[in-house]
Formats: C-alpha cells, sequence, structure tokens
C-alpha cells in the first residue's frame, strides 16, 4: 500500500510570507526610485538658497513651472525675516529673495480664487515668476472636475491671467 505525503502547512505559509515580502520590497523600491528626483531637487534647491539667496534657515520646498522653472524655497534671512527664494533652475540659478511680508499670503491668494471660483479642489498653490513679476499660482479643478489656473500678482493679489477650462 503505497503513503500520500501531505505537504505541510508551514511551507506554504512560508512561501506566500516570502512572496508578500518581495512584493513589498518591490513596491518600496519603486516608491523610493519615483521620489528620488524630487528630493535631490529639493536638496538642491536648499543649498542654493542658503548659498545664493543668503537664507539662514529653509522650512519649505515647491516647484513652479510656468514659462521658466524655479525652486521655491520658505526660510528667513540673517535678520530672522520670513523670506521665499525663488531660484530660477537654468544653469544660472538667478534668485530672487522677497519677503514674506512684502505681497499676500497663500491663505490670501486662495481665498480670492475659492471667492472669484469656487473649485471643486485646489491641487496646488505656489509661488513664481511670469513675466519678471513674483505671482502666485493657483490650480484647481472647477466643479466641471477641467484643469485651471490663476496667476495672481504677489505684491497685491491682482489677477494677471487665468486659464479656464483645459
Amino acid at each position: 500500500m503505497r503513503v500520500q505525503r501531505r505537504r505541510r502547512p508551514e511551507r506554504l505559509i512560508m512561501i506566500i510570507l516570502v512572496v508578500i515580502l518581495a512584493i513589498i520590497v518591490a513596491v518600496y523600491g519603486t516608491l523610493w526610485a519615483a521620489q528620488r528626483p524630487m528630493h535631490q531637487a529639493q536638496k538642491t534647491a536648499y543649498s542654493l538658497a542658503v548659498s545664493k539667496g543668503k537664507l539662514k534657515t529653509t522650512t519649505a520646498f515647491s516647484q513652479y513651472n510656468g514659462t521658466s522653472s524655479y525652486y521655491v524655497v520658505t526660510g528667513t534671512n540673517s535678520k530672522n525675516v520670513p523670506v521665499y527664494a525663488l531660484i530660477n533652475t537654468n544653469k544660472h540659478h538667478k534668485t530672487t529673495v522677497v519677503k514674506q511680508s512684502a505681497g499676500i499670503s497663500r491663505t490670501k491668494a486662495l481665498k480670492k480664487v475659492w471667492s472669484k471660483r469656487n473649485p471643486s479642489k485646489v491641487i496646488k498653490a505656489t509661488l513664481g515668476e511670469y513675466d519678471g513679476t513674483t505671482v502666485w499660482e493657483i490650480t484647481y479643478l472647477n466643479q466641471k472636475k477641467n484643469l485651471c489656473y490663476e496667476i495672481l500678482q504677489y505684491s497685491n493679489g491682482n489677477q494677471l491671467k487665468s486659464i479656464i477650462n483645459i
């Protein structure tokens, strides 16, 4: 009489755990690789803000992509005044530093867009330069879920450009 061997449940559980572990490692590795360029850009921006913009501290980073691309770093200068450093991403890294008190806040810019356009979702609000002027660019989805942009002058909040229903 022939005896059938049974597979041990421990072995099956071990195989399942190894497969799950491999999937987790693959997902983590993919996410890490996808985020690497942004982390490198942030590191470069902080370094340039300190060296070219003379920032003492750096607290936040964003990117603006208009007619030119900019790294935008929030921080303080040597006198502990809150400032923004706008760093052109071209090879010369022209840096413009503006005091936060010299213009409207991000919150005020968002309130202007909310009151005028009533977006369903704000995607991004970042500083940048448009036609040589420091601006807030608000990217949002309108009620019809179409992509829209508002460009507001940083110094006074006046609308410079509006692109609706892309």
